[in-house]
């Protein structure tokens, strides 16, 4: 890969670690109507999802078969398939041990989270936000025009996951997690840039990615109870299906 294609994911990993580093600043808190725009980033991310992310696992299910083709495999022609469904089944058990913890802790009169339930969640979504770093530059989307839809709807993506993390966490999130979280999507990056890993096993894990994404965008970034707007998170959902399908 030569040095300007590298350059592109590389800058598109940096824009990935603002989301964390920057998110508190971002973050809507304080502006009116600051609902309606975090309903419509969710419809932006959970658009791309289902439009481009998708679809996108027959194809890499293709290249796992493609490769693997002379040898014996359980269930080769579902093996992308099956690591998204781990991955979808991994990050729903973390959200509702994490969601266990707390209602446990409140039970008793705790507030917060143990040292370990904290490490655990913030650990599970550094390794996350690092493989996400990883495949963007081994992985690049390309054509300009596609990672950069790419590159809005992950950021997007993390900044609800930033949003989740502060509101469950609070102030050790902003003062440590957060910063484990952008080193980690920083360290994916480089990673990348120095170890590739074979074709099965980059398809695997574009799969197990995918099924993170999905259940991440379903849990942290639609809004929960009432604070979601429903209307705003269809604006958001159409107006960048639109795009990807122009596009």
């Amino acid at each position: 890969m030569t040095t300007l294609a590298l350059l592109k994911p590389v800058l598109a990993a940096i824009v990935l670690i603002c989301a964390y580093v920057f998110g508190n600043r971002l973050r809507v808190e304080h502006v009116v109507h600051r609902r309606r725009w975090l309903s419509f980033g969710a419809g932006v991310s959970v658009a791309y999802v289902f439009v481009e992310l998708l679809p996108e696992l027959a194809e890499y299910q293709d290249r796992f078969l493609a490769a693997t083709a002379h040898q014996a495999l359980l269930f080769p022609e579902r093996r992308v398939f099956l690591a998204a469904l781990v991955g979808f089944v991994l990050y729903y058990g973390l959200e509702n041990f994490v969601s266990w913890s707390r209602v446990s802790r409140a039970a008793v009169g705790e507030e917060g989270h143990s040292p370990l339930v904290y490490r655990l969640h913030i650990g599970g979504f550094a390794a996350y936000s690092a493989l996400i770093g990883y495949v963007l530059v081994r992985e690049p989307k390309p054509e300009p025009l596609a990672l950069a839809f790419y590159t809005i709807a992950m950021f997007l993506h993390f900044l609800g996951i930033d949003h989740a993390l502060n509101r469950e966490h609070g102030t050790i999130y902003q003062r440590r997690g957060k910063w484990v979280l952008a080193a980690a999507t920083g360290a994916g990056c480089l990673i990348g840039l120095q170890a590739k890993i074979s074709d099965p096993v980059l398809a695997t894990l574009m799969g197990f990615i995918a099924g993170g994404v999905i259940v991440n965008s379903m849990v942290m970034e639609l809004p929960k109870e009432k604070e979601g707007r429903f209307w705003a998170f269809c604006v958001g959902s159409f107006l960048y299906s639109l795009l990807l399908l122009l596009a």
